[in-house]
């Protein structure tokens, strides 16, 4: 039997051996693989740095865990021993336990780098005076320490009732276990429970100051519930709970088994009583009755945190909305109003994808707007990367050579300025085909690395590259950079083959020692490999700089125990320090702090060797920095809360803000942030800004706007108020206007019955000069095509509203000498109506009679009937 049980054990520590050996060696080859890659891109310091942080905390965890399993595995052999037992469980049980443990709590180890390398945010909190960065670097890794150590002691109990449990298995009665029961295990047992006490103890302690994240008072966090009752309860609890852990002790070396009990139930009612009840009838009967006196106090502390927290350090200025505009004034703003944005970026979109994809397997993923010198003019402008996705290529040419050696890189940009409009309608492209021509110029072309690129490729082989194409044939090409991980050895081949689990690295005679191997190309993904631990915005944008493409990618720091913060919604502190730009052909990373917040510091000194001065950023780099919109959206929601100073108007909500609506197609949608090119009130030149109107709760006026400064004074936040008495149109008034009008409607349902698509773009709510002008271009699709055409420009001010066919148009027919508020004269669109309705009748009795040749003669006459009525609406 013994034989028989030694061969079995045997067999298992083989097996276990052979595991353990296979998942090394995994583990191995996933970080060489990796660590080649870092080094490819002179960021080895970074992947060690990181290696370094993982493994020492992983050391830690499984020294404490072994140690801690290890006493109480020498416990149950001294148990073992007086009862003249033999312990079965063997040792290389608590070896892989406490590996476990420690390989889930190290995942933590983020948590171990702010803790580490904490600097002081030089703000203390209200409550306990301590510096804010206790908070956010220290005590999350202390209660992650504080559960590893739970973790362990419930995995110790678990052990030791199993095994007293399997000892004591045929024990009939309470009485006869209390008898047998040797001295040794009534300490263990007492020792465990003791432990239990000890760590409630601990908990409630460093619980206290999580009441300053709190959701229970009239504010995120600690109302005066909180901080009368809640918090020396918590105090009181964690002393009793120290005595309670003495009294474990006792009575377990008294043998004394049936009064364990009691310390349990003692503690159990004191928690009930003084955390559930006690602070439920405080709330009820002190403070609810006079909330606004209790917590006016800690009304003031959310508002000055929170600000702080989301880096709403705003200017607030007056807008006085004279509404003095006049044709002399839209030329003094010729910067403003050549920059205002008539093509939207959604059926933008469907325009390039139509006319400069060029090719089935390039696609244009986003358009997004930045800002250039164009024939010594600044110009807002848009632009797209033409990506290469392998996945667009026909089933046949799917080939492993395609998909990794030959269509390994998309190809230049299609830009256009947002306001360009060709004679038909579509945007005028300052960058187009393939190879790029235009008013840019690019001499890298060639996108290696994007947003679409995610499989693998290898370069610098034999077989040559597909560049783009060319009439009927194609333009090849050899990279010439120095992207990729050199594939310069046969142990290279053999590791990445094992890595992506394809043999044809071995096999393939196009690689050479001089291929580079490319992976991590989706920007997203690379960025996220080297600095997994910066948050990064959903939408990368492209632009050029000094003739290359670079992608730009803003970065954020956030963090979720901030104390006296709003959560939104996962966290509580934000900020955009760092600006990462991706070389789209070499892939290299730079990763410039432009802000030195807590956080960053903390990072910076964790790793030096990642992060770059925006001293060192070049001019034409700078200049392509923008505020990000997700942080703006972030920022917007919750000002229009805690824009509030008072604290007494904050409780009661009076001067609650929204962000407002609009119609976009046929939906009502949210208002999204807007670039723009202005000249801010008080300054003397145009610069881009991002910016978003507010409305009062419940109300579609306006009743301010927000802007961030994207060129000098980059990040300033400004907010200009409207009058408090005066009416300013807000998006969704605008709207209505836009639909109350008799022309404009009708128009619009005459496109729809002739089988068009009416477009409603977004409405910019423009401020020039102290006044406000509303412009909304509307977009044309046919319903079998999918390119939209901009058909009109609708711009609104004050009661005067007009559209036509450009914005130039429109302006003239408001401000000119003789403007009127109608678009086109009522009886020539009747007319042209009655025409359109009666050739659209007689052509489907055509088509139902069979007679195609009168078919088609209707509905050519129908076209120009509809020429002629958009003819008629640009009079």
């Amino acid at each position: 039997m013994e034989n028989n049980f030694e061969v079995t054990t045997g067999k298992k520590v083989v097996l276990g051996t052979f595991i353990a050996l296979l998942v090394s060696l995994g583990i191995a080859l996933h970080l060489y693989t990796e660590f080649l890659w870092f080094e490819s891109l002179n960021l080895g310091s970074i992947f060690m740095a990181m290696l370094y942080y993982k493994i020492i905390l992983f050391v830690i965890f499984f020294a404490f865990a072994l140690a801690i399993l290890s006493l109480n595995h020498f416990a149950l052999k001294r148990v073992s021993h007086e009862l003249g037992e033999s312990l079965k469980l063997p040792f290389w049980v608590n070896i892989l336990l406490a590996l476990t443990v420690a390989l889930i709590f190290s995942r933590m180890w983020l948590q171990y780098v702010y803790f580490t390398n904490s600097v002081d945010f030089n703000l203390k909190d209200p409550i306990f005076g301590l510096d804010v960065s206790f908070y956010v670097f220290k005590l999350p890794f202390i209660q992650t320490v504080l559960f590893f150590f739970l973790a362990l002691l419930l995995l110790t109990i678990s052990i030791t009732v199993a095994y007293y449990a399997f000892v004591f298995r045929d024990v009939k009665s309470f009485d006869e276990l209390k008898d047998k029961f040797p001295q040794t295990g009534y300490v263990h047992i007492s020792l465990l429970l003791a432990g239990i006490f000890i760590f409630i103890a601990v908990y409630f302690y460093f619980a206290r100051f999580d009441l300053l994240t709190s959701p229970h008072g009239a504010v995120m966090g600690a109302g005066y519930t909180d901080v009368h009752i809640r918090l020396p309860a918590m105090g009181l609890i964690a002393i009793l709970s120290l005595f309670l852990a003495v009294a474990c002790i006792y009575l377990g070396y008294k043998r004394n088994i049936n009064a364990m009990p009691i310390p349990f139930i003692i503690l159990a009612v004191v928690i009930l009583l003084s955390i559930v009840v006690a602070p439920a009838v405080v709330q009820k009967l002190e403070v609810e009755p006079n909330e606004l006196v209790k917590e006016e106090e800690y009304i003031r502390y959310s508002i000055d945190f929170t600000r702080f927290a989301y880096g709403l350090n705003v200017n607030k200025m007056y807008y006085s909305a004279e509404n003095n505009l006049s044709v002399d004034t839209i030329e003094r703003n010729r910067g403003t109003i050549d920059n205002i944005r008539i093509w939207d970026h959604r059926p933008l979109l469907s325009v390039y994808r139509q006319m400069q994809q060029i090719r089935t397997y390039y696609f244009v993923n986003d358009v997004d707007v930045d800002r250039y010198y164009i024939d010594g003019k600044y110009t807002q402008i848009m632009i797209s990367a033409r990506e290469l996705s392998t996945d667009l290529l026909s089933p046949r040419a799917k080939t492993w050579l395609n998909e990794h050696l030959i269509f390994t890189h998309g190809y230049g940009v299609v830009a256009s300025p947002v306001n360009s409009v060709t004679k038909v309608g579509l945007p005028d492209l300052i960058i187009e085909d393939i190879p790029p021509k235009g008013k840019i110029a690019i001499e890298r072309p060639e996108i290696y690395y994007g947003e679409l690129t995610t499989n693998y490729v290898i370069v610098k082989t034999k077989q040559k590259e597909f560049d783009y194409p060319l009439g009927e044939g194609n333009v090849l090409t050899t990279y010439n950079g120095s992207g990729g991980v050199k594939l310069d050895s046969y142990f290279k081949k053999l590791i990445y083959a094992i890595k992506f689990g394809d043999v044809k690295f071995l096999l393939s005679d196009y690689i050479t020692t001089e291929s580079r191997l490319m992976f991590h190309r989706n920007i997203i993904d690379r960025v996220s490999t080297i600095a997994p631990f910066l948050v990064y915005d959903r939408d990368p944008y492209i632009a050029i700089i000094d003739g290359k493409q670079y992608w730009i990618i803003d970065s954020y720091t956030t963090l979720d125990k901030f104390p006296y913060s709003a959560r939104y919604p996962t966290f509580n502190y934000v900020r955009n320090p760092v600006k990462v730009f991706v070389d789209a052909y070499n892939g290299t990373a730079k990763f410039y702090v432009i802000q030195e917040e807590p956080v960053i510091r903390v990072l910076m000194k964790a790793f030096p060797d990642l992060f770059i001065s925006a001293d060192k950023m070049s001019e034409e780099e700078r200049a392509h920095i923008r505020y990000p919109v997700d942080l703006f959206e972030v920022q917007a929601h919750i000002y229009a809360t805690f824009h509030m100073d008072d604290a007494k108007t904050f409780y009661n909500r009076e001067d609650v803000w929204e962000i407002p609506e609009e119609i976009f197609e046929d939906d009502i949608i949210q208002m999204e942030p807007y670039y723009v090119i202005l000249t801010l009130p008080g300054n003397d030149k145009p610069e881009f800004l991002l910016m978003l109107p507010f409305t009062p709760k419940g109300r579609d006026n306006i009743i301010a706007w927000l802007a961030a400064r994207c060129d000098e004074d980059y990040g300033e936040l400004r907010l200009y108020e409207f009058p408090k008495g005066q009416l300013i149109y807000g998006p969704m008034q605008i709207e209505a206007r836009i639909d109350q009008n008799a022309d404009i409607s009708q128009l619009f349902t005459l496109w729809g019955q002739v089988g068009s698509k009416v477009i409603r773009g977004d409405l910019l709510v423009i401020p020039i000069e102290n006044s406000i002008l509303y412009i909304e271009p509307i977009y044309l699709r046919a319903e079998n095509a999918q390119i939209p055409e901009l058909r009109g420009v609708i711009v609104v001010y004050k009661d005067m509203l007009a559209m036509r066919p450009t914005l130039d148009e429109s302006l003239i027919a408001v401000f000119g000498k003789e403007a009127k508020p109608e678009i086109v004269e009522e009886e020539s669109v009747q007319n042209l109506v009655r025409q359109l309705v009666e050739l659209y009748d007689k052509a489907r009795e055509e088509a139902g009679a069979g007679n195609w040749t009168g078919f088609g003669e209707y509905i050519e006459k129908l076209g120009k009937t509809i020429s002629k009525l958009n003819e008629t609406a640009g009079r």
